[in-house]
């Protein structure tokens, strides 16, 4: 029964898109972080939801009177030149089965042009607005479904993310959840709705509970992070911690002992195996890239056996990092967003995709910078701080995760990419407060595009 619901939204959702290319940008958001297929078992089970919409969305944009050039900017050059690499790493791959290889490439592929069309499309506030609503509808729907479960069963149900997808594991899940929480937090700030600043209240709440119910570590110090960071940017510490505090509060009573027990661990990582065992694939991976500087040993390389096993047996050159033997039975993932893309794409790839993260950072503190004195401008001030919030977990807890390629954090680089180019434009051209909006200020359409 599920399907026919999905299917009959989907088939509402095409023709939109043709006439409006941009909610062809939210919808592919949109299933990119549901995953629908995860929740439907007839025939919506085989349909390819995200390639669908992204075809949609590229014919409606080709033949609509939106700008077709991508507007040039380091984010759009980087995440080019990303693509680039990256097919020439899926050449040269030395996975012993290719089609391992160019299956994460065409995922990887997905991803990087989503958020070019990111860039190109969603150009003003009121598109910004509807991506994070794209995000926080998204996550927010799993995490109804799983803190619910986690309460409802006092704490004994075991929270894992959707599927097969990036964030089926329970560590990935955590981590996207995290991200989401600073959007969560933007929306009711900004929302005139009294209905809607419950929701992203209760979400806030929900998504807390879900970081516990996945009992995961890196969770916990990504959770942390974030209210480090929160707390040492903020002006408003005293209500941050007002209201941070009470949540973090409520949600522990929920946590059962294990999780207690479980994060007591973190004390011990060098005597944890399972951490120890992250420490012999980020080893693995950077002979990889010793080994193949340029391209590196190709997508999903590192997690073939024989490839594994030949790097293996090369541990004795980075002996001065003590670790456990390599497992010789099984290969494992990279469990690092840096040490996976070292692996699969050698030292230039990494490069590249270092620089998508500081131009990132940088875009939003540019962003920050130029809204500082503008009343006008401060819901791009307020954004651009958001981005920094969801950018600060996925760059710590990210180090012990294999989520290089996760789509969320390819929008945020678009959306921060967008942001500057917005908060510059307004520098020129003052901004003018609106009303109707969702938020309580918006950038004028005529400078930043049509709605």
């Amino acid at each position: 029964m599920r399907d026919i619901p999905l299917l009959l939204g989907i088939f509402v959702m095409v023709p939109m898109i043709l006439v409006r290319p941009y909610l062809g940008v939210l919808a592919w958001g949109w299933t990119a972080l549901l995953v629908p297929n995860a929740f439907v078992y007839g025939l919506a089970a085989n349909i390819r939801f995200n390639l669908l919409i992204a075809i949609t969305t590229a014919v409606a944009w080709l033949l609509s009177k939106e700008p077709k050039r991508i507007p040039l900017s380091a984010t759009a050059v980087l995440l080019a030149c990303l693509f680039v690499w990256a097919t020439v790493s899926a050449i040269f791959t030395t996975n012993t089965v290719p089609a391992d290889s160019w299956m994460e490439w065409e995922r990887l592929a997905k991803t990087l042009l989503f958020s070019l069309a990111v860039i190109g499309l969603i150009r003003n506030q009121t598109r910004i607005t509807g991506m994070l609503f794209t995000v926080v509808l998204s996550m927010g729907f799993h995490g109804f479904l799983e803190a619910g479960k986690f309460i409802l069963t006092g704490g004994s149900h075991h929270i894992w993310g959707p599927g097969t997808s990036i964030i089926a594991d329970n560590n990935a899940f955590a981590l996207a959840v995290i991200m989401t929480i600073p959007f969560l937090a933007y929306l009711y700030g900004y929302s005139r709705n009294f209905l809607i600043r419950v929701a992203m209240a209760g979400g806030m709440f929900l998504l807390i509970v879900v970081v516990i119910g996945t009992r995961s570590r890196g969770g916990l110090i990504g959770i942390v992070a974030l209210a480090f960071w929160i707390l040492v940017t903020t002006r408003k510490k005293f209500r941050f911690l007002m209201v941070a505090l009470p949540f973090a509060f409520l949600a522990l009573t929920l946590a059962p002992e294990h999780w207690y027990e479980r994060m007591s661990t973190i004390e011990s990582v060098d005597q944890d195996s399972s951490f120890m065992g992250r420490v012999v694939a980020w080893k693995i991976n950077t002979l990889a890239a010793l080994d193949r500087p340029l391209t590196g040993a190709g997508f999903r390389a590192t997690q073939d056996l024989p490839v594994w096993l030949r790097y293996a047996g090369e541990f004795s050159k980075l002996d001065m990092i003590p670790t456990q033997r390599a497992d010789s039975t099984m290969a494992h993932a990279a469990h690092s967003i840096y040490f996976e893309v070292l692996g699969d794409m050698g030292f230039v790839g990494f490069g590249i995709y270092l620089l998508l993260l500081f131009t990132a950072w940088r875009n939003t503190s540019i962003a920050i910078k130029q809204t500082r004195d503008s009343p006008e401008l401060k819901w791009a001030h307020d954004l651009a701080r958001t981005f920094q919030y969801s950018l600060v977990p996925f760059i710590v807890s990210g180090a012990a995760l294999n989520m290089a390629y996760f789509d969320l954090a390819f929008a945020i680089f678009a959306l921060a990419a967008v942001l500057k180019t917005i908060t510059k434009v307004a520098a020129v051209v003052p901004a003018q407060p609106s009303t109707g909006s969702v938020l309580i200020a918006r950038a004028p359409e005529t400078v930043h595009g049509a709605p």
